[in-house]
């Protein structure tokens, strides 16, 4: 490389770290101004990064609740039982579970009864599930669900003990060891009834689960049901997490071709369509945040473009090109976004950190709405790196156009006739 260009390259190097230098102080010459639109970025950063790691949150944390409490990563059926819940659409556990054992999940069987749960007060249409509790524990969390004061999860020697739900157990007038009766329609359509004593009483953030399902022992209902020895309607299969699924999905349509293989975003493809949708929503509510605060980086800019019209037209005429002072007020912008936008980001982790932990209770504003829709009322906000990549992309994006108009406002500034203003 030859000398002279050596010098240039060092000239132009030095000359844009002056400008720069130059650029930073100039946003700091009307600090009220400047502070003015740096809480705006701030507080507009703060809203929009809470409110994203809100909505991951509530997302996130209803699909965990749904796939630990009700719907597991993948369930297993005969191909007839999904249509009308067919007490005779079964298949043999062993012949499933033999299968299974190549998949690193854990498993649970079930008889999905469906009939009427009454009491002397009243009766309410449920699902009864008959289950072995052990198993039953490793798939669900619904065991977790029942304070120490009412009861246990079938995991005690209470005869035909039956676990409901609490808004069921207010339905039904019941509380802990009352008697309630179960009645449903067995393989040959005779009607069979058998006593429960309530032996536990769950509440979940799903209010449409509570509301429809309560747990039996397997043995205590399986004679009544009229089905051979081992057959089951159901397998539960919860994996590590819900990114393996995408491994364990073609493996298990590959070993039960003949069955109904259900992932978790088929029996329930409303809740997968906001789930994926998520991160497009968050991208439209952080652009609509930086579309609002464009305007008013725009308009600050302009007014300072304005105010120093003298000023730029005696660099314009000292030699700084048009392309130099472009340049300078570019950087102003950026600047002013940066730092508003690290201030606003700082502010809004400070605040979701220590709800990450305790979880954010929306039950005083909306009661239990939420859960009657299948939505957790606690959220859990979650900060992941993808949202942070896509706040710093949208920031300075944002920046960049809302800096181009007072830019070339002042490239259409003539030295001359901007000196003797």
């Amino acid at each position: 490389m030859k000398i002279s260009e050596m010098k240039t390259k060092s000239a132009s190097s030095l000359f844009l770290f002056r400008l720069t230098i130059l650029a930073w102080k100039n946003i700091w010459r009307n600090k009220v101004r400047s502070g003015v639109i740096l809480g705006a970025i701030t507080t507009g950063l703060f809203s929009g990064t809470f409110l994203l790691a809100f909505l991951c949150g509530w997302m996130v944390g209803t699909v965990n609740n749904d796939v630990e409490t009700q719907l597991s990563h993948f369930q297993i059926h005969d191909t007839a039982f999904m249509a009308n819940n067919d007490i005779k659409a079964c298949f043999m556990r062993d012949a499933v579970e033999e299968k299974l054992w190549s998949i690193p999940a854990e498993v649970t069987f079930r008889l999905n009864l469906s009939g009427m749960l009454a009491s002397p007060h009243n009766a309410v249409g449920v699902t009864a599930k008959a289950i072995q509790a052990e198993e039953e524990m490793k798939v669900t969390t619904v065991w977790k669900q029942i304070p120490d004061t009412l009861g246990v999860f079938l995991t005690d020697d209470t005869r035909n003990a039956i676990v409901i739900s609490k808004k069921n157990a207010d339905k039904l007038k019941v509380r802990l060891a009352s008697k309630i009766v179960f009645t449903f329609q067995n393989v040959h359509g005779d009607m069979q009834s058998i006593a429960f004593r309530v032996g536990g009483i769950y509440k979940t953030d799903n209010g449409m689960f509570d509301e429809t399902s309560v747990f039996v022992r397997y043995d205590d209902v399986f004679d009544c049901t009229g089905l051979p020895v081992g057959a089951v309607h159901e397998a539960g299969i919860l994996l590590p997490d819900l990114d393996a699924c995408k491994v364990v999905a073609p493996q298990l349509k590959n070993m039960f071709p003949d069955m109904d293989v259900q992932e978790w975003t088929s029996l329930n493809p409303m809740l997968a369509f906001y789930l994926s949708y998520t991160d497009f929503m968050a991208v439209i509510i952080l652009g609509v945040f930086l579309f609002a605060l464009s305007f008013g980086i725009i308009n600050t800019m302009l007014m300072a473009v304005l105010e120093r019209t003298r000023e730029l037209g005696m660099l314009g005429a000292i030699g700084m090109n048009k392309s130099k002072i472009f340049g300078m007020i570019m950087l102003e912008t950026v600047f002013l976004t940066l730092l508003g936008s690290v201030v606003g980001i700082i502010l809004g982790i400070a605040i979701i950190l220590p709800a990450m932990k305790t979880g954010i209770d929306l039950t005083p504003f909306m009661g239990d709405q939420f859960e009657d829709f299948g939505f957790s009322s606690i959220v859990y906000p979650i900060l992941t790196g993808n949202m942070f990549v896509q706040t710093i992309v949208l920031v300075v994006l944002a920046g960049l156009l809302s800096a181009i108009y007072p830019a070339r406002k002042a490239l259409k500034l003539k030295s001359l006739e901007a000196i003797r203003l």
